[in-house]
C-alpha cells in the first residue's frame, strides 16, 4: 500500500512539473524575475531592479539558443562579453589528438602558447603582434596654393607605407592616410613653397587634420609669420611644419594642409626633401 502511495505522489510530481514547464515563458534560479528562457541568478542579487554589475554574474541562455555569461543579452552562440570586464576563457592543455578534437578546437599547449586543430594536427598559433602603420612619403611635384584658402596636399611619392591593407593605409593620390585599428599616431608634416617675393605681414599656415572630434585633438596647427620688414620688398622661400599624436579608432582620417595670406597663388617646391610626412602609430 505504502508502495503505490509513493509511487502516486512521483507521479503527480512529474506531472505538475511538466505541466509547469510548458505553462511558464521562461525559467529562473535564484531570481524572480526571469527575462530569458532560462536565467541563473549565480550571486542571487538580482532583486527587483538588476543593474548592469549585478547581471553580470547571470547565466542566460535566450530564445535563439545562445549562452551568455555575464551578458542578459547575448549576440552569438557563447558570448562572455560581460560589463565587470571578466570574461575570460581559461584553457587548458589535452590529449585529444587533431581528429579527435575536431578542426576549430584550442587548447594550450605547454610550452606558453594556443594551438588550434585543423582536424589532421595541432597548429600554434602566431605570436607577433599585427604590423603597426608605419608611412614616409615626399612631394616632389608643383602643386598651387593659392591665397587665403585651405589646400589639402596632394600627390604624394610614398618610400614606405606598412599597411594592413594591398595598397597601404595612405592614398598618395588624395593625401588621405586611414587608421587601420584604434591607436595613437605620431604625426609630422613639412612643406616648402617656391621662392617668391614675400609681402610684409604675411604667414604660411601648416596644419594635420583629423575627422575624429571625440577624446582627441581634432586639428593641429603651426604658423610662421613674416612680419613688417625694414628693407623693402624681400624674396625667399616660405616653409612650415608641424607635428601632431592624434587618438583615432579604426576607419578615421588624417589630412594635410597649407594656407598662406601671399596674395597670390604660389606653387609647392618641387623638393621632395623640403616637402615631406611620416605617421607612426604608437
Amino acid at each position: 500500500m505504502k508502495l503505490k502511495i509513493r509511487f502516486a505522489y512521483q507521479v503527480m510530481t512529474c506531472i505538475l512539473f511538466f505541466s509547469s514547464a510548458k505553462i511558464s515563458a521562461q525559467v529562473g534560479f535564484f531570481t524572480d524575475k526571469p527575462v530569458k528562457p532560462l536565467q541563473i541568478d549565480a550571486a542571487k542579487d538580482n532583486g527587483s531592479t538588476p543593474d548592469a554589475l549585478k547581471l553580470s554574474n547571470d547565466v542566460v541562455v535566450d530564445s535563439n539558443g545562445n549562452l551568455g555569461v555575464g551578458v542578459l543579452n547575448p549576440v552569438t552562440k557563447v558570448d562572455l562579453r560581460s560589463p565587470d570586464n571578466k570574461g575570460l576563457i581559461g584553457l587548458g592543455t589535452g590529449t585529444q589528438t587533431p581528429a579527435e578534437a575536431g578542426g576549430g578546437a584550442i587548447r594550450y599547449n605547454v610550452n606558453g602558447f594556443l594551438e588550434y586543430s585543423d582536424g589532421e594536427q595541432w597548429i600554434a598559433l602566431p605570436l607577433t603582434a599585427p604590423t603597426k602603420a608605419l608611412v614616409n612619403a615626399s612631394k616632389s611635384t608643383a602643386q598651387s596654393i593659392g591665397s587665403g584658402t585651405a589646400v589639402y596636399i596632394s600627390d604624394w611619392t610614398e618610400t614606405v607605407d606598412l599597411g594592413t591593407t594591398p595598397n597601404g593605409d595612405f592614398n598618395s593620390s588624395t593625401g588621405i592616410f586611414t587608421a587601420p585599428r584604434d591607436g595613437f599616431y605620431l604625426v609630422s608634416f613639412n612643406i616648402t613653397l617656391a621662392n617668391g617675393t614675400i609681402p610684409k605681414n604675411t604667414f604660411i599656415e601648416t596644419a594635420i587634420e583629423s575627422d575624429r572630434n571625440t577624446e582627441n585633438i581634432q586639428t593641429f596647427k603651426t604658423v610662421n609669420s613674416y612680419p613688417a620688414f625694414q628693407a623693402g620688398a624681400v624674396s625667399n622661400f616660405i616653409s612650415g611644419n608641424c607635428n601632431a599624436i592624434f587618438n583615432l579608432k579604426a576607419g578615421n582620417t588624417i589630412k594635410f594642409s597649407v594656407k598662406h595670406n601671399i596674395g597670390s597663388a604660389r606653387n609647392t617646391l618641387n623638393d621632395g626633401k623640403l616637402n615631406n610626412l611620416s605617421i607612426s602609430e604608437l
